[in-house]
């Protein structure tokens, strides 16, 4: 098995970029390719370090792995534009996908990639980015897991959870529908209030009896930085799910609010735009307003 030495970043957005951060810091040569990225992935890259490789086909040459950190609805279509460069190389580059999609789904881009010739290794990230309190568990499974366990411990944690590809995604798909669904579950009973006119009685009972429920409620004021990245993974969820024999239809729904935080007032924020000033209590005013008209 090759070291790993140079780490290629697909795409250095709030995540990525923070990732390429943590390991450069930790000795390790981090590059992309920022071609027809976004003015602010460019920003986030250039902050991070992150060396910018303009043409995709030399920067997977210079690569010993990739790491797609992505929104999962573009996942796929990366895992195949990185194939048809290990196909024309015949690089045998070990992939990793770190996005949350289906098991079903960790399971395609492994053909994909072992049919052009590389090493697929599933992955699901927990936590938050490094930088923002204990470093984010990046769960890797499959043939080739190995691999991406030389970056633990360079500012990012990688259990290795053996066995085939999906175990990383199932355990990204169970820890997500949790975390993820019950912020789209604050913001529906938020708004249910707000719109049925009882919000203060609610918020009241709240304070009384489900203190620490009210206060994860207060992330709803940021959601608006994380929803458009949220409505696909909670269809993955909602797929997940109905394979394993549960209900696809509660996540459904959670994909259904955040569709309504990202066409909201506060939609267009990011992580580092989030209006701090604002009151949960305006939020909740904004979004309840965009869920009339969108009733309407």
């Amino acid at each position: 098995m090759e070291t790993v030495k140079t780490v290629a970043i697909l795409s250095p957005g709030d995540m990525g970029s923070n990732v390429g951060r943590a390991l450069r810091e930790n000795g390790l040569t981090v590059i992309t390719c920022l071609t027809q990225r976004s003015a602010r992935t460019r920003e986030l890259s250039e902050i991070a370090g992150i060396l910018d490789v303009p043409d995709f086909a030399e920067m997977i040459d210079r690569a010993d792995i990739v790491l797609s950190v992505l929104v999962p609805e573009r996942a796929v279509d990366v895992a195949r534009q990185v194939a048809a460069v290990i196909n024309e190389t015949g690089k045998p580059l070990p992939f990793a996908d770190c996005n949350p999609v289906a098991p079903a789904v960790a399971v395609e881009m492994n053909e994909i990639i072992e049919a052009a010739g590389g090493k697929y290794i599933d992955g699901g990230i927990i936590g938050s980015p490094p930088g923002r309190g204990e470093p984010p568990r990046f769960y890797a499974s499959g043939p080739h897991e190995a691999i991406m366990g030389q970056l633990d411990g360079r500012g990012i944690s990688v259990p290795l959870m053996g066995g085939e590809v999906g175990r990383a995604s199932a355990i990204k798909m169970c820890y997500a529908s949790l975390s993820k669904g019950a912020a789209a579950l604050n913001a529906s009973a938020l708004i249910s209030a707000m719109n049925l006119g009882i919000y203060d009685e609610f918020v009241a009972e709240m304070e009384s009896s489900q203190q620490g429920v009210l206060r994860n409620m207060q992330g709803v004021k940021s959601l608006g930085a994380k929803a458009f990245r949220w409505i696909d993974e909670m269809e993955q969820i909602s797929a997940t799910f109905g394979s394993a024999g549960a209900t696809p239809h509660m996540h459904k729904g959670a994909a259904d609010i955040f569709r309504l935080v990202n066409s909201s007032p506060i939609g267009h924020e990011r992580p580092e735009t989030v209006d701090t000033s604002r009151t949960l209590q305006k939020t909740v005013e904004l979004l309840a307003e965009t869920s009339d008209s969108d009733a309407s």
